[in-house]
């Protein structure tokens, strides 16, 4: 699991060498988020988690300090047959996919990056 929650932070990840795809969304991100905020440390606008296959949920959850296996509206929880994620959006790109949850009425987004291999947190994403 890695995760971003500064600049600092982005900048050692983009340098540490991911793989491509990975890096170029990334990078991506930081300058949407960025352009037109200079001089704001990307710690003010949003978390980002890489998660890995062999991550477990609980673990990610431990860390996000957010019940993402929990719908936080009705309390459906995953595997049950009624859940939907409580995520804001859920985009697939070439590999991985990306789901954002706004956490408070700034816009602050905690962003979860799940690799797009069968795994439950690929679950967790696309109930």
């Amino acid at each position: 699991m890695l995760l971003i929650r500064s600049s600092a932070d982005m900048a050692r990840a983009l340098a540490f060498g991911l793989e491509p795809l990975l890096h170029n969304l990334l990078a991506e991100r930081r300058s949407q988020l960025l352009r037109d905020l200079p001089g704001t440390d990307l710690s003010e606008l949003a978390h980002f988690i890489v998660a890995l296959p062999s991550d477990p949920i609980h673990l990610i959850e431990q860390v996000a300090g957010i019940p993402l296996a929990t719908n936080l509206i009705d309390g459906s929880r995953l595997g049950e047959p009624d859940f939907t994620p409580s995520f804001e959006f859920v985009e697939r790109h070439s590999g991985w996919i990306e789901a954002g949850l706004i956490l408070n009425d700034d816009g602050f987004a905690l962003v979860l990056l799940v690799p797009d291999v069968d795994c439950d947190l690929r679950r967790l994403v696309t109930a």
